[in-house]
């Protein structure tokens, strides 16, 4: 299960992440995540992604695997992502589908991420 929040003054698509996802569920979730980003309104810079991963069970490797290529998708390298989860084996997960992204980071805390994506940094 997901939801999704626009943030539009500080430019931000939030998702959260609850339980374990199917290869269905993520398709879904691509098709919503897809039309947020084509209608989030227009500004000075592509908003950035905050995914909150507290909640999210540990996902199996095709899930895995889809979020990583979701991650590699030419259409969303540009795009800033800020992870977080305080869980360790959800964190590693995490590292997984953000390792050949400079501007996709992993926090521990929700404060974290939102303190990078407001610095404009990319590490």
């Amino acid at each position: 299960m997901y939801t999704i929040t626009n943030h539009i003054e500080p430019r931000i698509i939030e998702v959260k992440l609850d339980g374990l996802c199917s290869m269905e569920e993520f398709a879904q979730f691509c098709a919503e995540l897809r039309v947020t980003i084509t209608t989030f309104p227009l500004g000075p810079s592509d908003p950035a992604t905050l995914y909150n991963f507290t909640d999210a069970s540990i996902q199996t490797q095709e899930v895995v695997a889809a979020m990583k290529q979701l991650a590699e998708n030419p259409a969303m390298v540009h795009r800033r992502v800020a992870l977080y989860t305080e869980g360790a084996l959800a964190r590693r997960q995490a590292h997984r589908i953000s390792e050949n992204r400079p501007n996709m980071k992993v926090f521990p805390s929700r404060a974290d991420a939102l303190i990078w994506i407001a610095s404009g940094a990319d590490s």
